[in-house]
Parts: structure tokens; sequence; C-alpha cells
């Protein structure tokens, strides 16, 4: 096959599929911030390919609490198991190259998120446009937890304000992070969605051992890293939402407990959101083709 003869000094422009994913050394490695609902997630989601990454900031909306402590260490308060993890993710994104200064903590309350759409929405808008990432990770909308669609939503959101207002919106991109039939461990699956193709990371040995290790310092998730697979990552450009509407047919996971919202409370919230968001264009969805790249 001929290839075009590229006049000297062009730079082939790379897609940012090419960006995330490259194995190979980038001239201009991506800015990319990853954006959870819990603390922790980011590893348990995309541990490994934060590792490969030259640049990342992560943004923790929660601080989230252990689901079990190590039984040889002493119980904690729910305050006291927030600084924990928030110590043990440090340690473990440091084993990924991510310093400190480069975890950003909002601290809000967890299980709160859909009630604050609105608020964390524009917290999430002003973290972005300090950060100026150029790609962007972060939860699909699928129902599995009430704050990761919250998480979902306000990302959206956010970056559509800031293509309404002038600003090149970065790539999106989401991380596979469903909770299994177990209650205590996270797969890395999207539900079925045909029109959006994912991308799987399959880690060879050296990669799962980073990704233990990382696990290991885990101590108030104990239970999670032990149950949750440490092979493989996959991530997907977001399909469009239509965040007014539940992300699919039947019953959502997250409507099995007791502590989460109804169907019918989301939408009422996710519609008040966007009506004070977006009073211009009422119902408007916030999907991919409106807010990013």
């Amino acid at each position: 096959m001929t290839l075009p003869i590229r006049p000297k000094g062009e730079r082939k422009t790379r897609s940012p599929h090419a960006n995330l994913f490259a194995t190979g050394k980038l001239t201009h490695p991506p800015r990319c911030s990853v954006i959870v609902a819990h603390a922790a997630d980011e590893i348990f989601g995309a541990g490994c390919l934060i590792s490969k990454l030259m640049d990342v900031t992560i943004l923790h909306a929660t601080e989230g609490v252990g689901v079990e402590l190590d039984p040889s260490g002493p119980r904690l308060l729910p305050n006291d198991i927030s600084e924990q993890l928030h110590r043990e993710c440090v340690a473990a994104l440091a084993l990924a190259h991510v310093p400190e200064n480069k975890i950003v903590d909002f601290s809000l309350q967890q299980y709160a998120l859909p009630q604050n759409l609105t608020f964390i929405t524009r917290k999430i808008k002003s973290f972005l446009q300090e950060s100026q990432p150029d790609i962007i990770l972060t939860h699909p909308y699928e129902g599995g937890h009430p704050d990761h669609d919250a998480i979902a939503f306000a990302t959206h959101a956010a970056l559509r304000i800031l293509n309404e207002n002038g600003f090149k919106p970065p790539a999106l991109f989401e991380m596979a992070l469903y909770p299994s039939g177990e209650p205590i461990a996270k797969v890395p699956e999207f539900l079925s969605r045909m029109e959006s193709e994912s991308t799987t990371l399959l880690l060879d040995q050296q990669s799962q051992q980073l990704k233990q290790r990382m696990y290991n310092c885990l101590r108030t998730q104990l239970d999670l890293a032990v149950a949750s697979p440490s092979n493989f990552e996959r991530f997907r450009r977001p399909p469009d939402y239509d965040f007014t509407r539940l992300p699919h047919e039947g019953k959502l996971h997250y409507e099995r407990f007791d502590w989460a919202l109804s169907p019918g409370e989301w939408h009422a919230l996710s519609t008040r959101a966007l009506l004070q968001l977006f009073p211009e264009t009422k119902h408007r969805q916030i999907g991919r083709n409106q807010a990013a790249a």
C-alpha cells in the first residue's frame, strides 16, 4: 500500500483512542482526568491503564467507606475509615506513578450525589477548567450504583456547559465497573449496548502483579479486592444518554437495596437538574454528541 507523502514538519494527529491506549511513547502525552464516585473506584476499574499514562489527575467525588476491615486491625469509626481509605488510595496510586498532589477529593457524602446533581456538575466543571485534560475517564450510566450514575450525569453536563461556552471538550471514555451477582465484587463489564464497542486490556503477568499490589494497599476494601478480577480492564466511548430516562428496561441493580433511591426519584432529580443547568433547552439530551468530541 502506498502512503501519501506528508510535508515536512506536519505532525500526524492521533485519535483519542490511540492517545489513551498507545503502547509506545508519545511525543505529546495526553493529560487524563479520572472522575469517580468513590475513592478506589479508579483502582478497580482502571488501575493498570492509569499506570501507563504520563499525566493523570484523579477526582474522588465522595470519600467512600470500607466494605470490611482487616480483622487483625482495630475497628474504626466512619470518619477514620474514610481517612484510612484516602491514605490507601494514595499508596496504591503511587504504584501507578500518580503523586498525592494529583488526587483531588471533594469529600461529599456517599449516596447523596443524585440529590445534588446541579452542585456536583458545577464542581466538576470547575475541576475540568483547572485540570484541562485531553481525555476524561469516568463511570457509565447503567443503574449499577446511583452515585456512579450521578457522576456520569454530572460529567456529561459539565462538558456540555464548557462546550456551550466555547471550550473545546476533551474526549470522554468510560470504564467498566459493574457490580457482580455477589454483593461485594465489582467486575470490568458493561451492560450490553450493541452500538458501543469496547476496548479490553488483557493484563500480562507483570501488569496483574502491579494491580494486585495496588489491591493489597486497600485494607479497608479487603473483601472487595479479593473478590474482584485483576486480569483485564475494559473501556469504551459513551453512547448517547438521555438521563431523564432509566438506563435500561427492567429492574436496576441498585433497586435491590433499601438505601437507594427509586427510579421515579432519579427521573425527578435528573429532570430538575437539567432544567436548572440548561433552562433554555429543557429536556435536551446531554450525551456524547452534545457534550464531547
